[in-house]
């Protein structure tokens, strides 16, 4: 058959109307969301299937079709009615554009004033929607009454936040040694998570280390992440120093804790190495007998006697490279331990911090003003304080004399005064982060963005550290030089952590922390154990990443290195490519992250939708924490990420301002120093960079 001529001006208007087609087509994957306008398409569709009627007629099969006849009336006429439609179609298709990007632009407004949940870039205000409460924690204690100091889990004073108290009548601590409890006390147990859940609490944990033998209970029946113990930070320490480095566990007796420590540390999640967890007592130190009498602990007293003690095990032990205080009466030492020892200190109140973190709107970057404010003020708690009249009757320790009650944050012992005056104050601890040779506009809170931190941050680039490479697993020699030269130059700089800015470098944690005396966290995953662990075995936690399909193939070698078993079922991988503007990514170019966060927050939950057992979410690209805040507000779920995790580590050295050995550190000048890419390298190095 004969092909048949068109007018030119036709021809153009078709191409012209394929084009925007195409450039409409990503588009049109928006009407999934919200917002989003359907194409009608239909009429058009129809129209172009039909062709003139003597162009449609029949033709026998060996019948030659004779070109028509532009002259002819009839033609002329059908041609113009088929060129006025496609005017029509054109018009309606930019009509229908214009509708879309208006529409587009009033979701985004709606999001940052607050009449839908999860937008955001960088400000956003209120708009008159209702705030969110400010986070709480929600302790589980004992039937136990003493006089607890700041710094104590049981003293409101020890945390930046509301701290809720529920005693469980009956609860002894022979009990929780024995990890076994009577069916009532078992069933006041279960009321008192129940109770501080009804309070809104954000998370749960419990006024004494062996707790953790009901940590699998506890998670039952809780909602929230329900962490017993302090050594439920036990794998994420592990996994950020070298195998051969020790960790030293301090507890109030070691009599007692080392006959329960396999129980309680496989709770925890991981294989006990016994070489490698060095478990000691503080009974012999004067004055902490009063601990175990239940009276008040002479903090000027028993504090040198702490650090001459972990001094003299780490004078025989140089391979100690990190201190967990495992009794929940221990961090008042901590800043103590980290101004003498110059190591990293974890305690019950940075495993809390951790987790309520995770809830808590970030305010240097994401949506902010979806949160209110903490007001500072603490609740009053006395023993029995929640219960019903009957269960106050069946507390074994009674009420004792009212005693002096402090909840201010801030709390110094005039003795300690004098001592911190005459320390000479040691830097504020800063972060240290390995760079791809890889340079683009990173957008407030990527891990390559200063003011990310609430901290000083230096930044090294590795000349030829290529994203390929990393993914691969696999340097070449020159490189993995470069790398060691790195590392070993943030640690002369003062840092006290190193991460990396690609989640794939998690596949040099070995090598790094070989090198490094520092803890090494080059991936934000390795926060998956403590957040799994928070949780029962039958909920799901959310990694979200830039690229599931370049994530995938990396997935058990990346998690291996986080220092847990990978169980898929309990790991949902998902990728963001296909949300609309967030393939900037992986252009290299700047992330528009005000248009980019609705179709973060509307996948999310679609997801939950379908998988209604999720219970926390972890951002495992360095590039996804700008939409942490959006998400907590939109899903009232924890969201871990790069900043979380680069935060738990600085809060190991990092004084504590509400209690303890104060005044011993500098204060961050709130200041970051401007950084350029290449910065920090030699003359020969930079001119290596491939970028």
């Amino acid at each position: 058959m004969m092909s048949i001529p068109m007018d030119s001006r036709l021809d153009l208007l078709e191409m012209e109307l394929a084009q925007l087609k195409g450039r409409q087509g990503p588009a049109t994957s928006m009407n999934g969301f919200p917002g989003a306008m359907p194409f009608m398409m239909g009429p058009m569709y129809n129209m172009m299937q039909q062709q003139p009627k003597q162009l449609a007629a029949p033709k026998g099969e060996n019948e030659v079709e004779d070109p028509p006849n532009k002259n002819n009336d009839e033609y002329k006429a059908q041609m113009q009615v088929l060129h006025h439609d496609l005017m029509l179609a054109h018009t309606a298709l930019q009509k229908q554009h214009a509708d879309l990007m208006a529409a587009h632009a009033q979701l985004l407004k709606a999001i940052q004033d607050g009449a839908i949940g999860g937008g955001g870039g960088g400000g956003g205000g209120g708009g008159g929607a209702k705030k969110q409460r400010h986070p709480a924690l929600g302790v589980v204690r004992l039937d136990y009454d003493y006089p607890a100091a700041p710094g104590d889990s049981d003293h409101p004073g020890s945390f930046g936040y509301d701290v809720f108290y529920r005693c469980v009548p009956g609860l002894t601590f022979e009990m929780c040694q024995s990890g076994k409890f009577t069916e009532e006390v078992e069933r006041r147990f279960a009321d008192a998570i129940k109770h501080l859940e009804a309070r809104g609490v954000s998370a749960i944990t419990g006024d004494c280390g062996f707790m953790m033998s009901f940590q699998v209970l506890a998670r039952k029946i809780a909602s929230k992440p329900t962490f017993m113990s302090s050594m439920v930070q036990c794998p994420i320490i592990a996994a950020s120093l070298d195998d051969g480095d020790h960790i030293l566990i301090l507890t109030a007796n070691d009599l007692s804790l080392k006959p329960q420590k396999e129980i309680l540390l496989n709770s925890c999640g991981f294989d006990v190495n016994e070489d490698r967890f060095l478990i000691q007592g503080c009974q012999d130190v004067p004055g902490f007998e009063a601990v175990a009498l239940g009276e008040k602990v002479p903090l000027d007293k028993v504090q040198p006697g702490i650090v001459k003690l972990v001094e003299e095990l780490i004078h025989r032990e140089p391979r100690i490279r990190a201190i967990l205080l495992e009794c929940t009466e221990l961090p008042a030492y901590a800043d103590a331990l980290r101004y003498h020892t110059g190591l990293p200190v974890w305690d019950a109140i940075t495993a809390a911090d951790f987790y309520v973190s995770a809830f808590k709107d970030n305010h240097r970057f994401g949506q902010n003003d979806w949160q209110k404010e903490w007001d500072g003020h603490q609740e009053d708690y006395e023993l029995g304080m929640n219960l019903t009249k009957d269960e106050e009757a069946l507390l074994l320790r009674k009420k004792e004399a009212q005693k002096e009650k402090k909840s201010v944050a801030l709390v110094k012992k005039k003795k300690l005064e004098k001592i911190q005056r005459k320390v000479r104050k040691q830097q504020h601890p800063m972060l240290g982060v390995i760079r791809l040779d890889y340079n683009y506009p990173p957008a407030a809170g990527d891990i390559d963005c200063p003011g990310s931190y609430d901290y000083d941050v230096l930044f090294r680039v590795i000349p030829g550290f290529t994203f390929a490479m990393a993914q691969e697993g696999k340097m070449t020699e020159d490189v993995e030089k470069e790398f060691i030269d790195g590392i070993k130059w943030l640690e002369r700089k003062g840092v006290s952590g190193i991460t990396g800015d690609c989640g794939f470098m998690m596949a040099f944690q070995p090598l790094a922390c070989k090198i490094a005396t520092v803890p090494v966290f080059m991936s934000s995953m390795m926060q998956c154990p403590m957040i799994s662990l928070a949780f029962d075995k039958y909920d799901k936690v959310l990694i979200l990443t830039a690229n599931d399909e370049t994530l995938k193939p990396q997935k058990h070698t990346l998690l291996k290195q986080c220092g847990f078993n990978v169980d898929d079922a309990r790991f949902m991988i998902v990728g963001c490519q296909n949300v609309p503007g967030f393939d900037a990514v992986a252009k290299g170019e700047k992330v528009d992250v005000e248009y980019v966060t609705p179709g973060i927050v509307y996948m999310v939950k679609q997801i939950l939708k379908k998988h209604p057992s999720i219970r926390a979410i972890c951002l495992e690209c360095t590039e996804l924490p700008p939409y942490a805040d959006a998400l907590r507000a939109e899903t009232a779920l924890p969201v871990f990420d790069a900043i979380t995790n680069a935060d738990f580590f600085i809060a190991s050295r990092r004084d504590n301002p509400r209690f303890g050995f104060n005044q011993w550190q500098l204060d961050w000048d709130g200041v970051q120093d401007a950084y350029e890419f290449g910065q920090n390298l030699t003359c020969a190095q930079a001119e290596k960079l491939l970028n």
